[in-house]
């Protein structure tokens, strides 16, 4: 019981911490991580009540769970960046169409922002403050997206007189990126997608051995092919991410 309770407390403070992070990088608001955190405490419960009180079901109700969270917020986090980015495409071509009906950068800007939708709009108002004080530092901006988006905006603003034609080309380099990364998606999809039809064929197949041949007889070739397996699982779904795929 007191091993339960120090495991809880323990998790309780890492997912405090956690969510007070997402909150403050404006990735969710307060109510939405009050609801992930009910319903990740509901299942919790609920998988300690069905399934005994043995220390192995103890430890799946506490880490199942946190898995599946862990899995679905990095979704969510990857969903919202891709519609953040291409809001934030909708907003550049915005402040190049108001620029072109003879309106000054910052104007254009100010405007924008001003009809923007409240969760683009708390977003912009922080990017407008460091375009507007230049002194302070884009560096410490992690995301490399937004840093180079505030660079940009920062040079419209200081060369007001090739600001729009600056501004186009960054809007055509984004649109590049992100057909090539759509493209390479793609190809990447198409690979994993074999992986794991041959993730099966390799599990009936090692099925088969292990019933027919037998396990013992066979570990040292069956360790190794498993070595070999996941070895190669791990670089098409980690390192392939790295790969710079030709399309």
């Amino acid at each position: 019981m007191l091993f339960a309770f120090s495991v809880s407390v323990f998790g309780f403070v890492v997912a405090v911490r956690t969510a007070n992070d997402f909150i403050d990088q404006n990735l969710f608001s307060k109510n939405e991580m009050t609801k992930i955190g009910t319903l990740y405490l509901v299942l919790v419960f609920f998988l300690i009540m069905i399934g005994g009180s043995s220390r192995f079901s103890f430890w799946i109700a506490v880490f199942l769970p946190l898995m599946i969270l862990v899995f679905a917020l990095n979704l969510v986090l990857k969903r919202r960046a891709r519609v953040f980015r291409t809001k934030m495409k909708e907003v550049l071509s915005l402040i190049i169409l108001k620029m072109k009906s003879g309106k000054s950068f910052r104007q254009a800007l100010h405007e924008v922002i001003d009809e923007s939708e409240f969760s683009i709009r708390v977003k912009l108002e922080e990017i407008s403050n460091v375009v507007s004080f230049s002194q302070q530092q884009t560096r410490s901006i992690r995301d490399q997206f937004i840093s180079d988006y505030v660079n940009e905006l920062k040079f419209a603003d200081h060369n007001p007189h090739l600001a729009m034609k600056r501004l186009c080309v960054f809007r055509d380099k984004l649109r590049v990126e992100d057909d090539f990364r759509h493209r390479s998606g793609q190809v990447l999809s198409r690979i994993r997608a074999q992986s794991l039809i041959l993730s099966v064929l390799y599990i009936a197949i090692m099925t088969f051995v292990v019933f027919k041949f037998g396990a013992k007889e066979n570990a040292k070739a069956i360790s190794i092919s498993m070595v070999f397996f996941l070895l190669g699982s791990l670089w098409i779904w980690i390192g392939g991410r790295k790969m710079k795929w030709k399309v």
